[in-house]
């Protein structure tokens, strides 16, 4: 079935939201009951943070319906960095001299953590859903993520490329962590499988709007596919302007490119990479499924099963080892390792010794309305 596009229902309270015991605490009320409190980092005003607030809210209320952290209700302090690595820096720096905060879900977007990792590893434990810069591998020793890297993930979708679309593409590649990352795997692993590269262009999220001369570039070398590298906005505007100049071939790009789903019928078609899709057939993820459809009334995406997936495993990691920051650094290290793999939602999760989880599933998906069908290939289960 085709994951359907949930609503974009932004968080209220945008400055720091404050999540306590599964009730918004932006005002006042009575003081809360005794608590262990992970911080959470996100753009709350943005599809992708959203989506990861869900799923962790969601990781709290299970969490706290089977008793807890050691019987202590778990708490998340929710603040936006509005995937702004300033912000971020500045968000890190609070959560750091917060001593109620034993760990971070977050950053959300790769240059945020990248901006702040230097925050983190002076004694906070953060946990990214959902970065996939391969520069993340080397943020430091308080970093973790559960989202497989972009050196891993383009791999996957340059092999799907040549696979089912063809041996030539184009690429345009947002310039910064996120879409150097994944155009440079993708780049990579399709000339490495045999394919040619004919054209490549960078931009600038969120100021390129203009994408015509790049695209009429690609119409003349006629590729048999264009591969973009960056986020939904940069890639809403490529995808339109290219359709408006007649180009046809297939669009493939990366999770970036998720949140277009259910926007505009112009999207429908393009693929898009996947760690974790409302189909997956174990069945945590269909118990995970059916409980964000109770709750929101539409499927999960994989934003929001990440998400779900850190705040489980801090909590795990909180409850075996201690409600400790150098506890709970030195569990994580461990899973994978001394330490059992985690079994998420998402799939295994084991670090290796960068922090990075390494053998996660990687699949496709096409835009479908406003859904993600998912494309099963060799390879990519």
């Amino acid at each position: 079935m085709a994951l359907k596009r949930p609503d974009r229902t932004g968080i209220s309270c945008l400055g720091v939201a404050a999540i306590v015991g599964g009730l918004a605490a932006c005002g006042g009320g009575a003081g809360p009951a005794p608590s262990v409190r992970f911080g959470l980092a996100a753009p709350l005003e943005q599809y992708i943070g959203i989506q990861v607030m869900r799923g962790a809210e969601l990781a709290r209320d299970r969490i706290n319906a089977d008793g807890g952290i050691n019987g202590k209700t778990l708490e998340l302090l929710a603040v936006t960095d509005s995937a702004s690595p300033q912000r971020a820096v500045a968000v890190a720096d609070e959560f750091l001299r917060d001593e109620s905060i034993v760990a971070v879900i977050g950053n959300v977007n790769s240059g945020a953590l990248l901006a702040a990792a230097h925050i983190y590893d002076r004694g906070l434990t953060a946990v990214s859903p959902s970065a996939t810069s391969p520069e993340v591998s080397a943020a430091g020793p308080w970093i973790f993520r559960v989202a497989s890297s972009d050196a891993v993930n383009s791999a996957s979708l340059a092999l799907f490329a040549l696979r089912q679309l063809g041996s030539s593409a184009a690429i345009l590649y947002a310039n910064e962590p996120y879409g150097r990352g994944l155009r440079e795997g993708f780049g990579r692993a399709f000339s490495g499988g045999g394919g040619s590269l004919l054209e490549e262009y960078p931009y600038i999220e969120g100021q390129t709007e203009d994408f015509e001369a790049y695209l009429l570039g690609i119409k003349a070398a006629d590729p048999d596919l264009i591969f973009i590298a960056g986020l939904d906005a940069g890639a809403g505007l490529i995808i339109s302007q290219a359709r408006a100049l007649g180009l046809q071939m297939p669009i493939l790009g990366g999770d970036g490119l998720l949140g277009l789903a259910g926007l505009d019928p112009i999207y429908d078609g393009t693929y898009v990479g996947l760690l974790y899709h409302a189909d997956a057939p174990d069945a945590a993820s269909r118990q995970f499924a059916e409980a964000f459809r109770g709750k929101h009334g539409s499927d999960p995406d994989h934003f929001a099963a990440l998400g779900y997936d850190a705040v489980m495993l801090v909590g795990q990691a909180a409850r075996a080892a201690g409600v400790d920051r150098e506890k709970i650094r030195q569990y994580l290290e461990e899973v994978g390792g001394r330490r059992e793999a985690y079994r998420g939602v998402s799939g295994l999760i084991a670090f290796d010794a960068n922090g990075d989880p390494i053998e996660k599933r990687y699949e496709v998906g096409q835009i479908a309305g406003a859904g993600i069908r998912l494309v099963r290939v060799e390879g990519n289960s």
